[in-house]
């Protein structure tokens, strides 16, 4: 199989999706009916909107001559840092690359849940004003 001739793509960002896609200068190309349920974003004539926020895009991705959209642009538009495996048809969307920059200039950790030893599920906030110490460790 040509790595160009992937029907599908596997996108991973909050959450995982498939969807159809169509390759153009090796860019993954998605139905415009998709960028919802991939971003969580929907697109309009404005731009991408969620809620009362939208983020202007170019504005030939908003037009209806075309089925499909360059989900790259729409990644880099706002703000995602993104990887993608031709080959494999696989797109990760990395969704917290704005939050992670603030974090870094404001030197405020993003108030993050993640599980105690117990299982139970602990969010940073529950600590504020203290100091903690998060230890990451795998077993690779």
């Amino acid at each position: 199989m040509d790595k160009m001739d992937n029907k599908t793509l596997t996108v991973l960002s909050d959450h995982t999706s498939v969807v159809e896609v169509s390759w153009g200068n090796s860019k993954p190309c998605i139905k415009k009916s998709d960028v919802q349920e991939v971003l969580g974003w929907e697109l309009k004539d404005e731009g991408l909107c969620k809620e009362t926020t939208c983020v202007p895009v170019p504005s030939d991705l908003t037009s209806d001559s075309s089925e499909f959209v360059d989900l790259l642009t729409l990644t880099e538009a706002l703000g995602f840092s993104t990887v993608v495996d031709i080959e494999s048809g696989f797109l990760a969307i990395d969704t917290f690359s704005s939050l992670r920059h603030s974090a870094l200039s404001e030197r405020k950790a993003p108030d993050i849940k993640l599980p105690d030893l117990d299982g139970t599920m602990r969010s940073l906030s529950e600590w504020s004003d203290k100091k903690k110490l998060l230890v990451a460790f795998s077993s690779w």
